[in-house]
């Protein structure tokens, strides 16, 4: 099988061919962005790497996977909304498919890398597994009974909505959300407001902790404190036998190591009672998450596709 497979971001699109399970022909084209920014451009930019990709392919190819911002029907291929891509917002997809020539299957950008890790990566073999990923905001993702799962209005795995606080105005950067404590860009901005800092990235804020500046490692016990808080209430009400950390910084095993630590002080230490410690892992996939896990979650919806259409023409035979 060979299936084009997409990530959406908001600067660039990455790319790849699935090729009998092996990811090849990798590149990235920028990601349409700004007020003035049309679906059209952005279809077009996704038009030449379909076709770039199909020559590399020998000319067929199967489908197109695609890992997209934003609250997606994947039964219905509908984007509700786009993230930060305005023009995404309301789009039925099978007309990309239509404008193609080939199966089209969508899902979002964190379940995309949840069902990488649970398809190939640490999350392999988990009953109850959550993805964290953190970032610009934290992406989540869950796997309950080897499936992801979604919630009602499609709203399961969004950490970055959970709220330590109530907001005093709505806005993301109220300082309430789990997003506004816990992701890597406010660890970052509060490491260089305490360091006088104009930006700090993450490698550098954890360096400054490795080596044990007070003021870093402050604002670092501060940060754990919060991140260990959420996932202790995340256990709380799903029970994971696994969490996975994603993100550029989880590739750091020093980071990994502290959130566990810190997670087994919550709930070993603080608490006057008992309470079970999840495996707490990296992620094994992290640039290339989203491009896996688009690719499995097309194999899996066009199964499910094969059988709804074999079910109604059986119905149909009967009729």
């Amino acid at each position: 099988m060979d299936v084009v497979t997409f990530d959406v971001g908001g600067t660039s699109v990455k790319y790849g061919l699935m090729h009998n399970d092996e990811l090849i022909a990798q590149g990235k084209v920028p990601t349409p962005q700004g007020p003035d920014a049309t679906q059209e451009e952005f279809l077009s930019a996704l038009d030449g790497v379909i076709e770039k990709l199909r020559e590399v392919a020998g000319g067929e190819l199967d489908g197109v996977a695609m890992s997209l911002p934003g609250t997606i029907d994947v039964d219905r291929r509908y984007l509700k909304t786009g993230g930060a891509l305005m023009y995404n917002y309301d789009t039925d997809v099978n007309a990309w498919a239509e404008r193609w020539g080939l199966p089209v299957e969508i899902e979002n950008d964190a379940r995309c890398a949840t069902i990488a890790e649970y398809d190939q990566g640490n999350l392999k073999g988990s009953q109850t597994g959550v993805v964290l990923a953190f970032g610009t905001g934290i992406g989540g993702g869950i796997i309950i009974n080897g499936e992801v799962y979604k919630g009602v209005h499609l709203y399961a795995g969004e950490a970055s909505m959970i709220y330590l606080t109530t907001p005093t105005e709505c806005s993301h950067t109220s300082g309430a959300s789990f997003s506004d404590a816990c992701s890597t860009i406010s660890f970052t901005k509060h490491m260089a407001k305490a360091k006088g800092l104009d930006e700090c990235s993450g490698e550098h804020a954890l360096e400054l902790v490795r080596a044990g500046d007070a003021d870093a490692v402050a604002v670092f016990d501060t940060y754990l404190d919060n991140v260990a808080r959420e996932i202790h209430n995340i256990q709380c009400l799903l029970d994971p036998d696994t969490i996975c950390l994603g993100g550029g910084i989880s590739q750091d095993p020093f980071f990994v190591e502290q959130v566990r630590e810190a997670v087994r002080h919550f709930n070993e230490d603080l608490l006057p009672f008992p309470f079970p410690m999840p495996k707490i892992v990296a992620c094994r996939f992290f640039n290339d998450a989203n491009l896996v896990g688009a690719y499995g979650h097309f194999v899996r919806m066009q199964a499910k596709r094969r059988v709804e259409a074999s079910e109604a023409a059986l119905v149909e035979d009967q009729a």
